[in-house]
């Protein structure tokens, strides 16, 4: 005779064990996930330092073949249209350099000499001439953690052209240094007090912050950091050493804007394309990751976005030397210029 089995009680959980459960796993995925994103960010922003860092190697490989930091050959003196003895080509020093970043392929495409026009003469190419390739991206020109749009339309060709390009971004510029110059002239920013008796911060004023006309040939001398409007400076007129001078620092080309009520606008303004010469350079006269609706004007105004990043509290810089150093947005005005300025004589210490 077969026993019975003996008999299980079986039973789940009860609603209050599956809430406890659900709360548990909530309280670890909301400690988790702040640690997941860090991490994240750090990866981001050691991918952008990388970047920079191949971007600095890059413009030294350039300087060691041509004697400057970019266009320094006969197609630096491509003029543009309108007035050919004083002005510009139109195309950034990230084209002139993009056969030493593993880019010939993409240089290959692009126009870069002039064209002859019935009305205008010789008309220097910019990004209408290069239309597809302007929209192609380049990664080492982006930073990982910039969420803007990688292609933007209504771009500027260049110095004084009407927007209506469309290009590709890029989050790096050169330095001009601490200038005040066409169309990096933000009029909202005050004059900061003087330094030991010197106008360093003086608009106008060199030395100091010199006024440059961005298309006339004559005002470049007056770029006081190691990039100029089109092209940049040998390394021999770095006087303040190169580990003490910015040559290319991160710019997110933010709309910002001065509305009392509306938030930062972080969409890119008009100047924001690697192509374009007014795009990939910049002042550094304007503080660091500049929100002060004060020191700000109208929404758009492309003349006041400046050194920025969205890294926590600061943003990364290539040295003249291209190492790769990441400074703090709340550094003193005075550190701000002394990094900017090739030939100040002032002693920084940043560390």
């Amino acid at each position: 005779m077969f026993g019975r089995s003996p008999h299980r009680n079986h039973h789940g959980f009860t609603l209050v064990e599956l809430l406890v459960v659900i709360a548990i796993i909530g309280v670890l995925v909301g400690l988790l996930l702040p640690a997941v994103q860090a991490a994240r960010e750090a990866a981001r922003r050691m991918q952008c330092s990388n970047n920079m860092k191949q971007i600095g190697l890059s413009l030294h490989n350039y300087h060691d073949t041509f004697g400057m930091m970019g266009w320094n050959n006969d197609l630096g003196n491509t003029v543009a249209p309108g007035n050919p003895t004083s002005r510009w080509m139109q195309l950034s020093w990230i084209v002139s350099v993009l056969p030493f970043m593993e880019q010939q392929n993409l240089y290959d495409q692009i126009n870069i000499h002039t064209r002859e026009s019935m009305s205008a003469g010789p008309v220097a190419p910019d990004i209408r001439d290069n239309r597809v390739t302007a929209q192609i991206p380049i990664s080492t020109m982006m930073c990982p953690s910039n969420q803007q749009e990688t292609v933007n339309g209504g771009q500027v060709q260049g110095y004084r052209h009407s927007g209506g390009a469309t290009g590709a971004r890029t989050d790096y510029v050169g330095n001009l240094g601490h200038i005040w110059g066409g169309w990096k002239d933000c009029g909202a920013l005050p004059d900061f007090p003087p330094v030991n008796g010197r106008n360093i911060f003086q608009r106008g004023s060199n030395p100091g912050t010199p006024w440059v006309n961005g298309e006339s040939l004559n005002d470049q001398v007056n770029c006081n950091g190691t990039f100029r409007y089109h092209g940049g400076v040998k390394m021999a007129q770095i006087l303040d050493g190169t580990s003490n001078t910015v040559l290319v620092f991160e710019d997110m080309h933010w709309r910002g804007g001065n509305n009392p009520v509306a938030q930062h606008d972080i969409r890119p303004t008009d100047d924001a394309s690697w192509m374009s010469p007014l795009a990939a350079v910049n002042s550094m006269r304007n503080p660091m990751n500049n929100k002060n609706k004060a020191w700000l004007q109208g929404a758009g105004d492309r003349r006041c976005h400046g050194w920025s990043s969205n890294h926590s509290g600061g943003a990364h810089a290539v040295l003249g030397d291209a190492s790769v150093q990441y400074f703090t947005d709340s550094m003193d005005h005075v550190i701000r210029y002394s990094l900017s300025v090739k030939d100040d004589g002032l002693t920084v210490d940043f560390e």
